[in-house]
């Protein structure tokens, strides 16, 4: 959706610059916060959203799997954040994508339905799908990611599995580094690469 600023990016062994039709149908993505049309009603915007696709998936069989099939003719503004969210995620799982963005994809969910999101991408993995999760909740990163990278200031300041981060840091849960990597001062001597 952006321009790198410099450097190389590659996705699915694809440049997204010069490939990008070739990848839109791979990936799939689910920004943090999503606009919807006024008067538009969820199975309209799943239409509209398969109709960007050779070869869509079925996406009643999505509403079923993210809790929504009984929402399909309300309008999107009359759904709950929750719901709201699930919707999102289904949407970017039409083209049946290979990689998918989930931008802050729990940011103001009730905890029952982060725990409900959180069951879908574990099915999604088990799928076989990759997904990358943007999250500043540390309890959902530990307990859904295998890899993770920390940002700092728009440069990566650690990357490791959960445990691996723990244990370098001798921490109880991945909250703990992660603070420790916000709150170190810059020109910090002692400053740990993993």
């Amino acid at each position: 959706t952006r321009k790198r600023d410099e450097g190389s990016v590659s996705i699915l062994a694809m440049d997204p610059e010069k490939d990008r039709k070739r990848l839109f149908a791979r990936v799939g993505v689910q920004f943090q916060q999503t606009s919807y049309q006024e008067k538009i009603r969820v199975d309209e915007a799943c239409e509209v959203t398969a109709s960007l696709y050779p070869h869509a998936r079925e996406w009643k069989t999505l509403l079923e799997q993210f809790g929504l099939a009984d929402k399909r003719k309300s309008y999107v503004r009359e759904l709950s954040g929750g719901e709201r969210q699930r919707l999102s995620v289904a949407l970017a799982l039409i083209p049946e994508p290979e990689i998918i963005f989930l931008d802050e994809l729990t940011t103001g969910l009730d905890p029952k339905s982060r725990r409900e999101i959180w069951k879908r991408l574990k099915d999604l993995k088990d799928d076989g799908v990759t997904i990358i999760l943007t999250s500043h909740y540390m309890d959902e990163v530990e307990h859904l990611c295998d890899r993770i990278a920390i940002m700092k200031d728009g440069s990566m300041a650690a990357q490791g599995s959960p445990r691996e981060l723990m244990e370098a840091h001798g921490a109880k849960n991945l909250e703990d580094v992660f603070l420790m990597y916000m709150e170190r001062d810059e020109n910090d001597p002692e400053e740990t690469e993993l």
